[in-house]
């Protein structure tokens, strides 16, 4: 890892400019590429997967009460390190890039998740740009391609969850140093120290990002600058390459340094919930927490995770697929041979590989638990979307491998070579069909997925939402629902403002907040709601109120309008009353 870089006065081979026919022959295939992205990512949004879970509905709200009112939905002023929600702190970068959408598409599940649509075609445009530096053209348009099918960057990429700009923050990090000039790639460019300082910024920035960026980016930088650290060591014997590493480590001081700051001195505020997740128990020995993260770690690499079944949590990861398909089994193992074959001369080889390396790193700490069974056994995942900022490695090392092998043949077996590309294209493609078949038909028809996105719920409010205006009260049922209240205000598109001044009744239990009344609103939980419907009772005036109930949950017959089931099951029933 640490053997001498290539000659750094070497001249890299020159790129055919945009106006030659090879690079008019790229940009056409990249933008075929980046449209069949954005037509797997940017339609049926709202449907695939249908409703709005509970966490995207939290950046909704949050965002939709910075813009209308400057504070988040616990009062905060434009805040920084980490807003609230649901009982925990979440990082704040997701909020601020949904805020231009919703100023103009205004707060609704379309709007909440085109960020990460958007971005997710951006991380496969950027790369493509990165894998064009570190390697050549032909494999960064592979790369490009392959992540555009990739199943687990296509979720990913239709969620309004922080966690989905996670491969984008990194990508942009990558690419901020390669565009700075820093030796993570063949050749002899040299650092220039503006764009060192902006490098440095946006490394920083990223770090805002969903939690498990700020554990997958340090260590994978690091990791980078220690497999060409001889490079780097050779920048401060030239003053403008010193200066231009001087303005990479401001950048990344002045931004990244105050959340540093704040894990250190109020952990038990930037990382709150985090100490109940920690993969340990208490009582474990050093040893046996470094033996729980070393397996976490390895299971990241196994066939369970990446082909067979993922992420083990189904609104994630989509049951009978991995992360990734099989066609990349191949493709990733002669990736990897290539890597590790051009370590000693490579410095872009070096990179590729720090990069499968630290893959797992977000997802190593913490633990996914799924449930806890009666006898006390608790059944945990490797989580996805922690495991996302790593995503770009296997595509790259996929990239490269195909690349590898495709020329190999090419060389060796010219007559077969083509028929061999043809149908692995064809097969890849089947693989893919089938995924996108299954993804944006039968699986958001899956009970647990559309319980779990209260595509019900949602549904029921948005039918409601016009009539709620001449509503007294609306009560609204907690079986089957998790944190009802934040996915009725962001589909009733409720008032911020309202918000801030109405009356609220909240409890907390085992670190969540539970919302009994939002003004108008009442939940469920218990008897005590009932103590409202009294009240309007006994108010002297006529009053409407509705109810949105499961079957068998109300003694009300006759209800104006029922949510069904994809079987045709009543789900939801909503009523209405005068008292």
């Amino acid at each position: 890892m640490d053997a001498p870089d290539a000659n750094p006065n070497a001249v890299q081979p020159p790129v055919a400019p945009p106006q030659s026919p090879a690079g008019r022959k790229y940009t056409l295939l990249l933008g075929v590429v980046l449209l069949l992205a954005l037509g797997l990512r940017l339609p049926g949004l709202t449907q695939a997967p249908p409703g709005l879970n509970q966490d995207e509905a939290t950046n909704a709200w949050n965002a939709w009460c910075l813009l209308k009112c400057g504070r988040d939905q616990a009062g905060a002023a434009w805040p920084i390190f980490y807003t609230h929600g649901l009982g925990g702190n979440r990082s704040t970068l997701y909020l601020y890039a949904l805020l231009p959408f919703q100023l103009c598409g205004g707060l609704n599940v379309w709007t909440t998740r085109l960020p990460a649509a958007i971005g997710g075609v951006l991380t496969v445009l950027l790369l493509y740009w990165c894998a064009a530096r570190l390697y050549d053209r032909p494999t960064a348009l592979l790369a490009a391609a392959l992540l555009t099918l990739s199943p687990w960057h296509i979720q990913l990429s239709r969620l309004g969850h922080e966690a989905s700009l996670g491969p984008l923050l990194v990508g942009l990090s990558l690419a901020a140093l390669l565009w700075a000039g820093f030796p993570l790639r063949d050749g002899g460019v040299r650092p220039v120290a503006w764009r060192a300082l902006l490098a440095g910024l946006l490394v920083g920035v990223s770090c805002y990002g969903y939690p498990a960026v700020r554990l997958f980016l340090p260590p994978f930088l690091a990791l980078c600058f220690l497999a060409t650290w001889r490079a780097w060591s050779g920048l401060l014997r030239e003053r403008r390459a010193a200066i231009a590493l001087l303005a990479l480590l401001v950048g990344v001081g002045v931004t990244f340094g105050p959340l540093a700051y704040q894990h250190i001195a109020h952990p038990e505020q930037i990382a709150k919930r985090a100490d109940s997740l920690w993969l340990w128990d208490t009582a474990d020995s050093p040893g046996q927490r470094v033996q729980k993260v070393a397996g976490r770690y390895l299971a990241h690499f196994g066939p369970g995770f990446l082909f067979l079944d993922g992420d083990h949590y189904e609104i994630l990861s989509p049951r009978g697929f991995g992360v990734v398909q099989w066609y990349m089994l191949p493709l990733l193992l002669a990736g990897l041979v290539e890597m590790v074959r051009r370590v000693p001369q490579s410095a872009a080889a070096r990179v590729g590989l720090c990069w499968l390396l630290a893959y797992p790193a977000g997802d190593c700490l913490h633990r996914h638990l799924l449930y806890a069974a009666a006898d006390g056994t608790e059944h945990m995942s490797l989580h996805m979307l922690r495991s996302a900022p790593g995503l770009g490695a296997l595509t790259l090392a996929g990239a490269l491998g195909a690349v590898v092998v495709g020329r190999v043949l090419w060389r060796r077996w010219r007559a077969g070579a083509q028929a061999v590309m043809v149908l692995f294209g064809c097969a890849t493609l089947i693989l893919a069909g089938r995924f996108c078949v299954y993804f944006f038909g039968e699986h958001n028809r899956q009970p647990v997925v559309r319980q779990d996105f209260h595509a019900d719920l949602v549904e029921a409010c948005e039918w409601l939402r016009p009539r709620v205006a001449d509503a007294d009260a609306i009560f609204v049922t907690t079986r089957n629902v998790n944190m009802p209240y934040i996915v009725t205000l962001v589909t009733m598109r409720h008032d911020p403002r309202r918000w801030f001044d109405e009356p609220r009744e909240m409890r907390t239990f085992d670190g969540f907040d539970y919302f009994f009344r939002v003004g108008k609103f009442h939940f469920l939980y218990d008897s005590s709601r009932l103590a409202a419907l009294d009240g309007l009772l006994k108010n002297d005036k006529r009053d409407r109120v509705y109810f949105i109930v499961r079957p068998g949950e109300s003694r009300l017959r006759d209800p104006i309008h029922t949510i069904y089931t994809p079987a045709g099951e009543p789900s939801l029933l909503v009523f209405t009353a005068e008292v």
